[in-house]
């Protein structure tokens, strides 16, 4: 399996390996990432650690962009010192390059995985990694679990040479943002894309196109992209409990955020600047 990630080559399937001073280390604390003192950010390697007593199967292999490869320390990190420090995932979601911010989310999203899923869910028992694909099995029941992906859209809803924004009241994101939720059980995407703009702004929407997707690891999901047209009024009636604001923004005073590997910043981009059209 093979991708392509800011130019660079992205295996994304499982094999055993052993780690080598050289691949990249990934520490989590929480919602927090271990990274190295210097601009912009910059992710240690195992080898800033060998006078740490760690054993190899410490480390538990990820995923490898080009020729370098990404591990998760398994048990407890580190001491905080010079050069090191935990800063918030979030700041991924506006760093540079492109491949580096990927390999934290992604990382982040396994690093989840794996701490929530200790034990197996059908009679308790301690899981284990399989060796031959990226796997969790019980060696009591059989019970196997793989990555849990939840599915969600986002939706650009326009409406002439209007779009609507969105702010969420909850949440560590508070910039404008399109309307965007999860796939329930049993439902389409372009259901999805229905319900959603209809629970949280009470409006119907039509000509249905999808525009993009992503992996988005901040929340372990897949964020599917659709670009809809207002169907019938604009008067906007908001979801209080989920959103802060709502409102139409004309296509000339759109400002586009800065973050580089969000959907959302590349669906607003490409409205702004007219590759979204509907008669």
């Amino acid at each position: 399996m093979l991708h392509e990630i800011d130019g660079f080559p992205y295996h994304c399937e499982y094999f055993m390996q052993k780690p080598k001073n050289e691949d990249f280390l990934l520490v989590f604390e929480g919602d927090d990432i271990l990274l190295r003192q210097e601009a912009p950010l910059i992710l240690p390697k195992i080898g800033d650690f060998q006078e740490e007593p760690f054993m190899a199967e410490d480390f538990q292999y990820l995923f490898s962009i080009a020729s370098s490869s990404f591990f998760l320390l398994k048990k407890s990190c580190p001491p905080k010192r010079q050069p090191f420090y935990f800063a918030s995932i979030q700041a991924f979601r506006e760093c540079s390059p492109q491949w580096l911010a990927f390999a934290g989310v992604t990382a982040y999203h396994l690093s989840y995985w794996y701490a929530h899923n200790r034990y197996c869910g059908a009679c308790a028992a301690p899981l284990i990694h399989r060796e031959d694909e990226r796997a969790l099995v019980c060696p009591a029941c059989g019970n196997i679990k793989y990555p849990d992906i939840a599915v969600a859209i986002i939706v650009g809803i326009v409406h002439g040479e209007k779009i609507l924004l969105t702010r969420y009241c909850t949440g560590v994101y508070r910039r404008y943002a399109l309307i965007a939720g999860f796939v329930e059980i049993g439902e389409s995407l372009y259901d999805a894309v229905r319900r959603e703009v209809y629970e949280e702004v009470g409006l119907k929407v039509k000509h249905i196109r999808y525009y993009d997707n992503q992996p988005w690891g901040f929340s372990q999901s897949l964020l599917v992209g659709f670009f809809a047209e207002l169907d019938g009024g604009e008067e906007i009636t908001l979801a209080q409990d989920e959103l802060a604001e709502a409102a139409w923004v004309r296509r000339e005073d759109l400002t586009v955020g800065p973050s580089e590997i969000s959907l959302t910043r590349k669906m607003m981009a490409a409205y702004k600047n007219r590759e979204i059209l509907f008669p």
